[in-house]
């Protein structure tokens, strides 16, 4: 089988990567714009056959000791990410649920091999969105004091969401792997809890597809599926281009990428319905058949390997794969949502968007993709911080998106074709538009930061 992402030696560049992808890209598409192209079985940046190695004392995950399974207690914090709740319960990021910038570098390799490339944006941006820049901390479920610089006191000048509850929009979007859309109506609305039903329809998709075995095609099926049944069913739905289009997507690459079992037969990996079921928190009841799901129990398998020490999961294959879902479902990667009825999706123009930068090619492009992205990111960053902090904490916080969050942009995504991320400058900034420039036509664009659902422990 052919697929758009040409076959790269492991050691290729990251910059060589990106321009053969864009090259192969741009030839197939004027061959055959009318084609779906089938997303490829492992993602990202092709691996040539036989170039994985396996080694199973360096790969092999301690689940014992220091990094001994245990529930978390009723203060931890566990949120809408199956592997960051799994890591926190192992003990590669602290039991309380609160990451750090150390902790999130060194446990999130030593559990899943996923590379500091990707790390150093996840963390600098789940920082700024959703955490504390200054502490450098924030919280894998919802809100907690322990995140805040000033503690408890910094409830008097706003509230640090965490990633799910009032974290949505941010680091969290609709559609995800089993969580619910956060302003869906009915009794499915947590982004924090998985609901069976969705996870059921994984796992039925993998049956039909390939064995019942999870693949990333599978999963970046299943994206499609969602997004799908979240625009039939909410009349809120939204899908952002950071939380939505990006790290949705990427977080159903995640899944297979980073829980996949690595043996010498599979040094690729493997993931099969039961190694999902123990990272996603979902056991069988007596009947066999019918699942049931405990809300932050997520768990490392015995005798699980992660991927090699010299394949790890990088910023470069999460580009790659966000735009092999593009290439393949390209509804998945449109920007907007319901205007407040559902099933009506109205896209939003990313030339528009992004002050006549980017257009919708962007998103079948990794290395344009990225500087899209950064762009974006360096947009939101002062709204969401301005709707967070009040008094005198905010000119300090925002200074730290010019000191801290555009240089980790920058070495991330490089300089963007004369777009200069490094000095902050993302062609024209005034140009450039945010998530409240279009909440009076999207409904589920208007980012909520406080309210009933704020301190719940489910929000």
């Amino acid at each position: 089988m052919q697929y758009l992402i040409p076959l790269l030696a492991l050691g290729a560049t990251t910059a060589n990567a990106y321009a053969d992808i864009a090259k192969f890209v741009e030839a197939q598409r004027l061959a055959s714009r009318a084609s779906i192209v089938p997303f490829p079985p492992i993602g990202g940046i092709p691996r040539l056959n036989g170039t994985v190695p396996f080694d199973a004392s360096a790969q092999l995950v301690s689940v014992s000791g220091n990094h001994a399974w245990i529930a978390p207690g009723p203060t931890d914090q566990r949120g809408p990410c199956p592997g960051l709740n799994a890591a926190a319960n192992h003990n590669y990021l602290p039991r309380d649920g609160i990451a750090t910038f150390p902790t999130v570098q060194t446990g999130l390799f030593e559990a899943y091999g996923l590379d500091q490339s990707a790390t150093e944006v996840l963390q600098q941006t789940t920082t700024f969105f959703d955490g504390d820049p200054v502490t450098q901390s924030w919280s894998i479920g919802g809100y907690s004091p322990k995140t805040a610089a000033l503690g408890g006191a910094l409830d008097f000048l706003g509230q640090e969401s965490g990633i799910c509850g009032y974290g949505h929009l941010k680091s969290e979007g609709d559609a995800s792997i089993t969580r619910g859309d956060f302003t869906s109506p009915g009794n499915m609305n947590s982004n924090c809890a998985s609901y069976p039903v969705f996870f059921q329809q994984l796992l039925d998709l993998a049956c039909e597809t390939n064995g019942c075995n999870i693949n990333m095609a599978t999963l970046a099926a299943h994206q499609n599926n969602r997004k799908l049944y979240s625009i039939a069913n909410n009349p809120t739905y939204f899908s952002p281009a950071f939380a939505g289009v990006a790290f949705t997507p990427a977080a159903h690459h995640f899944v297979y990428a980073l829980m996949a079992n690595h043996s010498a037969e599979y040094p690729q990996g493997i993931l099969t319905p039961e190694t999902l079921m123990s990272f996603f928190s979902y056991t069988y009841e007596s009947d066999g058949k019918t699942l049931s799901y405990t809300y932050g129990h997520e768990r490392i398998p015995d005798n699980w390997y992660k991927r090699a020490l010299t394949d790890s999961w990088t910023l470069a294959d999460i580009l790659a794969a966000v735009a092999q879902q593009c290439l393949a479902y390209p509804n998945t990667c449109e920007v907007g949502g319901n205007t407040g009825t559902v099933n009506s999706f109205a896209g939003i123009d990313v030339g528009d968007l992004s002050g006549g930068v980017f257009n919708a090619s962007v998103f079948t492009d990794p290395a344009q993709l990225g500087c899209f992205l950064a762009q974006n990111i360096q947009a939101e960053a002062p709204s969401f911080l301005s709707n967070v902090l009040q008094g005198p904490l905010l000119p300090q916080v925002l200074g730290l998106v010019t000191s801290s969050l555009v240089p980790t942009l920058a070495k991330g995504f490089g300089e963007c074709n004369g777009i200069n991320v490094k000095g902050g400058n993302m062609g024209n900034t005034s140009a450039v538009k945010t998530l409240g420039d279009y909440s009076a036509k999207y409904p589920g664009a208007a980012v909520v930061y406080d309210g009933a659902r704020a301190t719940s422990p489910n929000p």
